[in-house]
């Protein structure tokens, strides 16, 4: 019983999610409670499992909210104007080079292969550069989170490291077999990035003939007699402010979240004199912040009560005993196959530490090399981490770039899954997934 909830859940949240007939806040929260709540839990029990839950998104949630009130302030005040107009002159104005420099920057940037950091870093600063050109925000996400997704199978990062653990492979041995794969999937990321840039380009155009040539409006710059200009002695002081928290989330320093409480502290005294000029700039950007870290806590409760009632451990579980007879050998490739649906489905501990095992063991039985297993489920999940609802990055990316939730799904969810598809036919035929 506990299975058919767990799957029956998923799918009703994803579907309603993407058909926009409940607000995520209201999924998150209701539908699991009443799913614990069939499955015999108690009151007290479906409690502890939120709570739970919420102590594991807590962290993620409060960077989410300062974050997005401090980029706010910064976006304001201008500090990312020099580099957008500078984009422009290199770029020459055209979606297509900046659709290929989004899936670079994000490249070299998750190299630390932390999906925050990365969103933080790359989307602020590109985000007023679509606008100014008329491209789309979901454009934007999707290299972005598709780029991370290819470059996340770093040793360092959360999803090897679990997949090292689970598998007992050392994960930087894990990483270097799959370089190839990366490099393959990096490929095919900057192919989409040309095929999607050159849409735009001929949208844009053809928006442009038919008003007489300038830009769409929203993709004009907004005059605001808030920003500050690079003579002024503010404008330095937001960027200094903004390297030294760059600097901590490199180094770790400290957490991310008091990072950006402390940062926003000191931006609100840095541009604005008074109290009630304060107040006016976190109003000005509470309703972002506040509308998105609702549902990332909601999300909390939805991550504690799959893990506290058992049912993510379930789901996986039955569905390696609903395989046929005779796919043992090809298990690992099954499931990498559906890695970014899967994705969608089980949060990052769920996959790789309820899934991946039970599938170690039934491939290692059938003679199939443990790093071979532990690659299939790499190569098919992380590509698409960045569109699970059950990972909390995914509401920092979101609410940076300004985009439903199910606007997002719509728009990459495809694209991901394929690229994932075809960077695993790669690693078969590279050999670095055996049968």
């Amino acid at each position: 019983m506990i299975t058919a909830l767990g799957f029956g859940l998923m799918f009703l949240i994803v579907t309603l999610i993407l058909l926009r007939r409940v607000s995520p806040l209201v999924a998150f929260v209701t539908l699991p409670v009443i799913a614990c709540a069939m499955a015999g839990f108690t009151p007290s029990e479906i409690g502890k499992f939120a709570t739970d839950g919420l102590k594991a998104v807590a962290p993620t949630a409060t960077l989410f909210i300062f974050a997005i009130l401090y980029f706010g302030v910064m976006r304001e005040r201008g500090l990312f104007a020099p580099l957008v107009n500078f984009l422009l002159r290199s770029t020459g104005g055209k979606p297509l080079a900046v659709a290929l420099v989004t899936v670079a920057v994000t490249a070299v940037t998750h190299l630390d292969g932390i999906g925050a950091a990365t969103f933080l870093l790359v989307i602020p600063a590109l985000l007023p550069l679509y606008l100014r050109l008329g491209m789309p925000r979901e454009m934007l996400l999707c290299l972005v989170v598709l780029s991370a997704g290819v470059m996340n199978m770093v040793p360092w990062g959360g999803t090897t490291a679990r997949a090292s653990a689970v598998t007992g492979i050392d994960a930087s041995q894990l990483w270097i077999a799959l370089i190839p794969v990366q490099a393959v999937g990096l490929a095919l990321v900057l192919a989409l990035a040309a095929f999607l840039g050159l849409r735009a380009q001929r949208s844009i155009s053809g928006d442009s003939r038919v008003a007489g040539g300038p830009l769409p409006e929203t993709a004009q710059q907004p005059d605001d007699s808030r920003q500050l200009s690079l003579g002024h002695w503010r404008y330095w002081a937001n960027l200094a402010l903004t390297l030294i928290i760059l600097a901590c989330l490199f180094t770790g320093a400290f957490p991310l979240f008091a990072c950006f409480m402390v940062g926003l502290g000191v931006a609100l005294l840095l541009n604005y004199p008074s109290l009630a000029e304060q107040n006016q700039a976190v109003l000005r950007h509470a309703s972002d912040a506040m509308q998105m870290a609702l549902v990332m806590l909601a999300a909390g409760i939805l991550l504690g009560v799959l893990a506290g009632a058992g049912m993510s451990d379930g789901m996986a579980h039955w569905m390696i005993n609903i395989l046929p007879d005779g796919s043992a050998n090809w298990l690992h490739l099954i499931i990498g196959a559906f890695g970014v649906p899967l994705g969608m489905l089980f949060s990052p501990d769920a996959y790789y530490f309820a899934l991946l095992p039970v599938i170690r063991d039934v491939a290692v039985a059938a003679g199939v090399d443990p790093a071979a297993v532990a690659k299939a489920l790499l190569i098919g999940e992380n590509t698409g981490f960045g569109i699970s609802p059950v990972v909390p990055s995914v509401y920092l990316a979101i609410g940076l770039a300004g985009v439903e939730l199910y606007r997002h799904i719509r728009y990459t969810l495809l694209w991901a899954w394929g690229i994932s598809l075809v960077m695993l036919a790669a690693a078969v035929l590279l050999g670095v997934v055996t049968l």
